[in-house]
């Protein structure tokens, strides 16, 4: 009797698979088979260079067998198991994992699937907590209106692409946006200032709206989707200050940032670097696994934890997802997290970054193009 392989009978009918974020179209499209290091294969044998870590994610490289065997070997004993009420040792091991890789006081970890849905509990987490502290009026969430902060909803709430948000509405509520700190030279050709809106926009906004209605300012340290938008130097420092005198909660989305992809562990660490300054809830993804397995998490400071023990209808957090912290997820992401810290590629990504920001310099003369810009590099 011959068995069929199902992932070749799945190639011989053509692809069913409705492709997010793309185009539909009939001519067969791109079909991935394996990969090695920083490159991957096709279904005809082609060999290609990976120069966008799959998206933003594929950060150790693929076929890291450290990782294949610790996902192996979770699988085989306890694949996964709902935390609600109760722990698994991988999970339990990378919440302290997290905690000893970002700056006190954060400390405690929520574990989600993906960055959206990380979002989405960092904005939950805030809301209810000004409610416990007996402010329920905040539940306003300012954020930056060229940010990307996921896909539901309500998350693409917190952007105003216009892209992102036809046809999908009526989005939820309680969103608003706070202008994009990037030079407007290249907007206006006639106009060669180089305003960049910073804390005097961002104050006069908040005063707006009314400090007492906002829960949380939620920003990325580095705009990615949005057009790789670098800040200046010192920004997050004053969304701080501005968050500490109104009693708003900071939350830096570190999906694409977290891990090493700035030069830093995480993307806030260029500007949030003094004793005991950090941001109020911090979420990552992406990097966090390497690609190897969806997992994302929502950190926060164990004051914030504390509170929700007087959560009055449950004592603790009134939100959660079935795979949340998913036991081989977790084992796999250990795995991961090794090989960065051992390897030591938060400082490559510094170098190398500074050795391709200065090799692209020189493209900045060209008049077709408008910035050569990342990492720390500003506009």
């Amino acid at each position: 009797m011959t068995t069929l392989n199902p992932l070749s009978v799945a190639v011989g009918r053509g692809d069913r698979t409705w492709h997010p974020w793309s185009a539909i179209r009939q001519e067969p499209r791109l079909t991935l088979v394996s990969g090695h290091g920083c490159h991957v294969r096709d279904d005809l044998g082609r060999r290609y260079l990976d120069l966008r870590s799959g998206t933003l994610n594929a950060t150790i490289g693929y076929g890291r067998q450290a990782v294949v065997e610790a996902i192996r070997e979770q699988a085989s004993r306890l694949m996964t198991w709902d935390l609600a009420e109760v722990s698994t040792l991988p999970a339990r091991a990378l919440a302290d994992r997290i905690a000893s890789m970002l700056p006190a006081p954060l400390e405690y970890t929520l574990f989600c699937n993906s960055g959206s849905e990380a979002t989405e509990a960092a904005v939950k987490i805030a809301r209810m907590w000004h409610r416990i502290e007996g402010s329920p009026e905040r539940t306003l969430v300012l954020s930056f209106a060229d940010g990307y902060h996921g896909t539901t909803t309500a998350t693409i709430a917190a952007t105003a692409s216009a892209f992102r948000r036809e046809g999908v509405g009526p989005l939820s509520g309680g969103y608003a946006h706070l202008a994009t700190p990037r030079c407007t030279k290249c907007a206006d050709e006639d106009d060669h200032t180089r305003h960049v809106p910073g804390v005097q926009e961002w104050e006069a906004q908040i005063l707006s709206v009314g400090p007492k209605s906002v829960a949380a300012i939620l920003v990325e340290p580095v705009l990615s989707v949005g057009g790789v938008i670098v800040p200046p130097p010192g920004h997050l420092a004053e969304l701080r200050a501005l968050c500490d005198r109104y009693g708003i909660l900071l939350i830096t989305d570190e999906v694409a940032t977290g891990f090493g992809r700035t030069g830093k562990v995480f993307g806030f660490e260029h500007d949030l670097n003094a004793p005991g300054q950090a941001p109020d809830i911090v979420t990552t993804a992406k990097g966090l696994t390497g690609g190897y397995a969806p997992l994302a998490a929502v950190t926060v400071p164990a004051d914030i934890y504390a509170a929700f023990a007087r959560d009055p209808l449950l004592g603790g957090l009134r939100h959660g997802h079935t795979t949340g912290g998913h036991a081989t997820a977790c084992a796999a992401t250990l795995a991961v997290l090794d090989i960065v810290e051992n390897d030591e590629l938060v400082a490559a990504a510094a170098d190398r970054g500074t050795q391709l920001l200065d090799a692209l310099a020189p493209l900045k003369q060209r008049p077709t193009v408008c910035d050569v810009r990342g990492g720390g590099g500003a506009c």
